[in-house]
């Protein structure tokens, strides 16, 4: 695999746990009256995020697209919902938590998306061509 690829996943998986932890923090400070600067500062979130869209990765490398999508997004909703409820202890509904993780998500898989697609347009650029799945 080049470096110029997994570089590029380290950027998207960046891009997509920082854009859906900050959707997901301003919702729960605007929603919830929850505290930004709390939720922002706290290690473990960012842990999990992290791990939590880098998983994507994983699974757009062994699933078709497809399947890679809804597994990403199940497990962008299951594994913060359940670490934000068991480890942090979040006293929110768990439907409160559900809609925020729904949420991030949404916007961390869109983002990771976002940022993945920018490798593969490049071979376009560069006069090959590949078949459209």
């Amino acid at each position: 695999m080049p470096a110029r690829l997994i570089v590029l996943d380290v950027i998207a998986v960046l891009a997509g746990a920082i854009v859906g932890l900050f959707v997901v923090d301003i919702l729960g400070w605007v929603l919830f009256s929850l505290s930004v600067t709390g939720m922002i500062a706290s290690i473990g979130r960012w842990i999990i995020v992290l791990l939590t869209v880098g998983l994507f990765v994983f699974y757009y490398r062994l699933l078709p697209p497809t399947g890679a999508a809804i597994a990403s997004f199940f497990t962008g909703v299951v594994v913060p919902l359940v670490a934000e409820k068991i480890v942090f202890g979040s006293s929110l509904p768990t439907t409160s938590l559900l809609f925020l993780y729904v949420v991030f998500s949404v916007v961390a898989l869109f983002t990771y998306r976002f940022v993945r697609a920018g490798g593969k347009r490049s071979d376009s650029a560069k006069g090959t061509t590949r078949p459209t799945p």
